[in-house]
């Protein structure tokens, strides 16, 4: 009892400083069941019959996160503040982070600012075309809020994209436009020299005029050189790691009772085995060589790719209706072969529905399919489809 006693007089000695700091504590919860499908695939020759599973997923819609935001006034419109960020698995209430030993692993930033313009440095949640983190311009232009697995700019490369050590300048010169540049110093690297580091850079815009919202966003990355890596025949350095390049724009229109949306990106000499976070290969990233037959490195299945999302937004009841309809071609340099093609098409269609229970709680329910066909024929994460329904709750 004592100790419940004294565990309550520490929480509201907490609460009591926060208030007093302008100390925000603030998170979300979502939690789903999920079915999915796997088409019938073949490996290495052999073929693998179609799967079928039901699972408990934290996050498949909207986040599973707790922060702390604050913010302090400077006088003559100045304002300094910071950002902290923790994603979870609400299934089985493990960090998502904890392998990596952090704490804030989504977002941990300072900034400063006013009316005009704001300064940021450290993890910033995101890069610009990301659809994640504080200083994404991209995510708005896609309906399904890129959730629900491949539904949600799931065929689009920097998807999830975020880089340690980051800087980042945000300018309003007029009401609804917002220039942003952000830039990664190391991307958490201490160790190697300046010039072995992987380095980003982004410029971006946004417009937003009553019904009509514009994005331009232009990204560079400059992977880490003098890595190694390993294949199942040798051991090499990664100085062959092109840099990257990708443009991404977007557009919508909120009719008010439909808001349609485009979103395109072109992305040139791209690993494509860690495209978007693994989305193209999943499990097939490690541990199997799909490059050719000579058991060339990793780092040499690059090559470009062109995603382009087509979808709308309703209003519907108490909720709101989302429809995506995603197309990605890639193609690969040198003549690096996946499953013997040079090329890749992939297909996905969501939908979903999220039913407000209240302001702070909504119900959700989606369907993605996926169809890759020639590179992509036999990779399983673009060959099936996910039924999903579940509970998000914010506070």
């Amino acid at each position: 009892m004592k100790k419940t006693l004294a565990a309550v007089a520490v929480l509201g000695a907490f609460a009591g400083s926060a208030m007093a700091a302008n100390v925000e504590l603030y998170g979300s919860v979502s939690t789903g069941l999920v079915f999915s499908h796997t088409d019938s695939v073949t490996l290495d020759g052999k073929k693998a019959s179609s799967k079928n599973s039901a699972t408990m997923e934290s996050a498949w819609a909207g986040d599973s996160v707790f922060g702390l935001t604050g913010e302090e006034e400077l006088g003559n419109g100045w304002k300094v503040g910071f950002a902290l960020e923790n994603e979870f698995e609400s299934d089985t209430g493990a960090m998502a982070g904890a392998d990596d030993n952090k704490l804030f692993d989504s977002m941990s930033y300072l900034w400063v600012g006013n009316d005009t313009v704001k300064f940021a440095a450290g993890n910033l949640g995101g890069a610009l075309s990301s659809a994640g983190g504080d200083f994404d311009l991209v995510g708005d232009f896609d309906p399904l809020e890129a959730a629900y697995g491949n539904g949600g700019m799931g065929l689009f490369a920097t998807k999830d994209a975020a880089f340690d050590n980051a800087v980042a300048v945000e300018l309003t010169p007029v009401d609804g436009l917002t220039v942003s540049l952000q830039a990664s110093l190391e991307d958490g690297s201490n160790e190697a020299v300046w010039s072995r580091r992987t380095h980003y850079y982004g410029v971006g815009a946004k417009y937003e005029n009553g019904p009509l919202a514009l994005t331009a966003v232009y990204e560079h990355v400059r992977p880490a050189h003098g890595e190694t890596y390993t294949t199942s025949s040798e051991t090499d350095t990664a100085d062959e790691y092109k840099n990257m390049n990708f443009y991404t724009v977007g557009a919508s229109w909120d009719f008010e009772v439909v808001k349609p949306s485009f979103v395109y990106q072109h992305a040139d000499k791209i690993s494509l085995a860690s495209f978007a976070d693994g989305a193209l290969f999943g499990d097939l990233a490690e541990g199997y060589n799909y490059i050719r037959d000579d058991e060339v490195a990793e780092a040499d299945l690059t090559g470009k790719t062109d995603s382009f999302l087509l979808g709308a937004s309703a209003p519907l009841g108490d909720g709101t209706l989302g429809v995506s309809a995603q197309y990605m071609q890639a193609k690969f340099e040198n003549g690096a072969k996946f499953d013997d093609n040079t090329k890749g098409n992939a297909y996905v269609f969501g939908i979903a529905y999220s039913y407000e229970l209240s302001k702070r709680t909504n119900l959700y329910a989606a369907g993605v399919y996926s169809h890759g066909s020639k590179a992509f024929k036999n990779v399983d994460t673009l060959n099936g489809y996910q039924i999903g329904f579940g509970l998000n709750h914010t506070f």
